[in-house]
């Protein structure tokens, strides 16, 4: 595998998601009540609802982007080819 097309930073798209699916699972704690899991301190925000079905597409729409700069770097590195990188986005259908 190469040193990858984007210096692997798609994989921050992945962080980013995890943070706001953390924020939504936390969502209801009241702010001054920090609950502590594994030595971190999670805060909830007491976002409305269509902001937290918002922000849950958001997290879909991340997650799919990442994916795709994988792929699409795998296809440009030499590590699977174009017609690859088509298939698993969704550009072409499945032939096999």
């Amino acid at each position: 595998m190469s040193g990858g097309h984007f210096d692997y930073k798609q994989a921050y798209l992945g962080y980013i998601a995890d943070q706001l699916e953390r924020d939504i699972a936390y969502n209801a704690i009241p702010y001054d009540a920090a609950i502590v899991k594994d030595g971190e301190k999670y805060y909830g925000h007491q976002l409305q609802p269509q902001t937290v079905e918002f922000i849950s597409d958001v997290v879909e729409q991340l997650r799919r982007i990442e994916n795709i700069l994988r792929e699409y770097d795998l296809a440009v590195s030499g590590d699977s080819c174009e017609a690859t990188f088509q298939e698993r986005v969704g550009i072409t259908p499945n032939t096999a």
